[in-house]
């Protein structure tokens, strides 16, 4: 399928132009503050004290199919600071983390214009705001095979996350959505109070057990601020999580198992009745196919496959899920491609009860996604991204989304 200059929307090329033209002024800016940033780096890393900071924004358009053609944009500015408390006051073992987000735009994958259960993109919330998101303390013990965390955290930056899906930009391959869809625990952009526990078994085996506020109240609920309630409704969101890695091949890859399940309130699909508890189990597979030259040298061919399904689907929106794709090194070392597909199919009790209420939904939602990442600084990148929507939830036509990314860290 072509596209002509016809199906960009003008917005779309005008962000773009003006992306172009204010690019060597951002260049030469960003040097300027980089060199003098570097010496007051140098000072507080004595301290045992280090700060990151990232802006993303991406440019999503539907251009066919959908509710409606249109552009949307998305920004997510993420500054945070890690503290080594042994550096700091003597805490063997211990750091400190603080971070804070600003999400800004609005969806693509709204009602407004596609109508599917996936965000087109992975940075995208439903509240503009600044928040409080991570802030935790971590404390190692026997050799630092053991590692406790607690605080306010989102459990997808420990459990369910595919080393080489992290590349996409659609939100699919993000949290899996058996559990995301199903569930409001704590995972991007809203945190709640938490504690995960890991443990380096063997050199081959790795275990991870968490447990978190079951609901967080969605991002609505908590605007400018991360989760802080622990409402006798709430309930408990508790993860485990086994990880083996091994060689075929010589080739190095990992294999996950998990579960999760939540003792919260949820409602069932056919009457809309309240009832506490829901979970999932899942796999997923990253595999190197093609190995880099040379010892340090990065994967030139990956690949990843996951699935989830649930315990209960009469009270699940999504019953079941997979996906998998490859990802491979780009023109240049640094730059990365990828292309993969993600297949959710949502419960039959959902559809039925949908659309005996009259709305529209389709059984399954497919997403197809090709993607390209860019490094054209070693603090920029740039990630085009090009999907298609098959069968949107929504029951509107597929669609096609044609997007862009932009990441700079500071």
């Amino acid at each position: 399928m072509s596209f002509s200059r016809a199906f960009i929307p003008s917005s779309l090329r005008e962000a773009i132009l003006l992306g172009l033209v204010l690019l060597p002024g951002m260049l030469r800016a960003h040097s300027a503050w980089v060199e003098n940033w570097k010496k007051e780096e140098e000072q507080l890393s004595k301290l045992g004290v280090a700060f990151q900071a990232s802006y993303m924004g991406s440019f999503m358009s539907n251009v066919q199919g959908g509710f409606r053609q249109g552009t949307n944009w998305q920004g997510l500015l993420d500054v945070s600071m890690m503290a080594d408390l042994n550096t700091l006051m003597g805490w063997k073992g211990a750091m400190f983390q603080a971070e804070v987000l600003w999400v800004q735009g609005r969806s693509a994958s709204s009602m407004a214009y596609i109508g599917n259960i996936n965000e087109v993109s992975n940075i995208q919330g439903m509240v503009n705001t600044v928040r409080p998101f991570h802030i935790w303390l971590q404390q190692k013990l026997l050799n630092d095979k053991l590692r406790l965390v607690a605080g306010w955290m989102s459990l997808d930056t420990d459990f369910m996350m595919s080393q080489s899906g992290n590349l996409f930009v659609n939100s699919a391959f993000g949290p899996i959505q058996t559990w995301n869809m199903n569930f409001s625990a704590p995972v991007y952009p809203v945190s709640a109070l938490g504690f995960m526990g890991e443990w380096q078994v063997t050199d081959r085996y790795d275990l991870k057990a968490g447990i978190y506020d079951g609901d967080t109240g969605g991002e609505k609920g908590n605007r400018r601020v991360a989760n802080t309630r622990l409402g006798t409704d709430d309930g408990a969101a508790m993860l485990l999580e086994v990880a083996r890695t091994h060689t075929i091949a010589g080739r190095p890859g990992t294999l996950k198992l998990g579960g999760g399940w939540n003792t919260g309130l949820t409602p069932v699909n056919a009457t809309g009745a309240m009832v506490h508890g829901n979970g999932h189990i899942y796999a997923m597979l990253d595999q190197t196919l093609l190995a880099g030259i040379g010892k340090d040298a990065p994967d030139r061919l990956t690949t990843f496959v996951r699935s989830g399904r649930v315990i209960h689907p009469g009270r699940s929106m999504v019953g079941f899920t997979i996906e998998g794709g490859f990802t491979g090194r780009g023109f240049r070392s640094a730059d990365m491609w990828g292309v993969a597909a993600t297949y959710s199919q949502l419960s039959n009790s959902f559809v039925q009860a949908t659309r005996s209420g009259g709305g529209l939904t389709s059984s399954a939602e497919t997403a197809l996604e090709l993607t390209y990442k860019a490094q054209l600084a070693p603090w920029m990148w740039l990630q085009p991204t090009l999907q298609r929507i098959y069968n949107p939830q929504s029951g509107t036509p597929n669609a096609t989304v044609l997007g862009m990314m932009m990441t700079l860290t500071f």
